[in-house]
């Protein structure tokens, strides 16, 4: 997914003169191209978040298109002051990118794990979150992002699947499984060894999971039984938006 989020952002500005980037120290073997073409629109700004963020906000405010490129932990987390004054109490035109995001980098340790990065960023005026779980879902992500005036978090992991078209259609009557992000291919796995046991689930994808659109989850789901997968802690995370947009749904019916 990761050079699908690099051959949007580069057809972005190339398209749109006013896009700049920013990276923590995260330009090896992702930014080279972009550096190239633009160098003065890229800005590798080392291991600062917390300053970066306030970059960000600050080229927001002249004018510019932002986005913001880190690991996932660090650009929601170590930063969540600026990510809240700054850019999203003043609903300012920042697009922030979390790479590696869930468990991706266990091997790390739990500084490097992103298991509550959508709870808190949800809480967030202003904010729309996306988690693609393939390389088309990125690029529609990035595009959808863009068309937003105001402040977005997009958070992808080193797994998902690599062709959303190679996972057929589903429809199951037994209930339906929700998959957010990189997990979508363990989804379908899982679909397809349920249905083996004579237990046939729907599969959908579940891009944007803030702000939630609870029309087209009530479409899908009907009276069916509701599951969710995702590399995040189920507090905060999808398991709680189902589960808030069932208690909402039932309230108004």
């Amino acid at each position: 997914m990761k050079q699908a989020f690099i051959d949007t952002l580069e057809k972005l500005m190339e398209e749109n003169k006013n896009i700049v980037t920013i990276t923590a120290d995260m330009g090896y073997s992702v930014f080279e191209s972009i550096q190239k073409k633009f160098p003065k629109r890229f800005f590798n700004t080392g291991i600062t978040e917390q300053s970066s963020t306030s970059v960000a906000a600050g080229l927001a405010l002249m004018g510019h298109e932002v986005y913001f490129y880190a690991q996932a932990p660090f650009i929601t987390m170590r930063n969540f002051e600026q990510v809240r004054l700054d850019l999203a109490y003043n609903n300012l035109n920042v697009k922030l990118i979390g790479t590696n995001a869930g468990v991706s980098l266990n091997q790390l340790g739990v500084s490097h794990f992103a298991v509550e990065d959508v709870a808190i960023m949800r809480l967030l005026p202003n904010f729309t979150v996306f988690t693609p779980g393939s390389p088309q879902e990125m690029k529609w992500c990035m595009q959808k992002a863009h068309a937003i005036k105001g402040p977005t978090y997009l958070r992808f992991t080193k797994s998902g699947i690599e062709d959303i078209k190679s996972i057929p259609v589903t429809d199951g009557t037994d209930g339906v499984l929700l998959v957010s992000g990189g997990l979508l291919k363990i989804g379908f796995e899982l679909v397809c060894e349920l249905k083996k046991k004579n237990l046939h689930l729907s599969l959908y994808s579940v891009p944007v999971v803030s702000p939630f659109n609870t029309k087209q989850f009530m479409e899908h789901v009907k009276n069916l039984p509701i599951f969710t997968l995702e590399e995040h802690s189920i507090i905060g995370g999808l398991g709680t938006i189902v589960s808030e947009a069932v208690i909402d749904l039932r309230m108004h019916n």
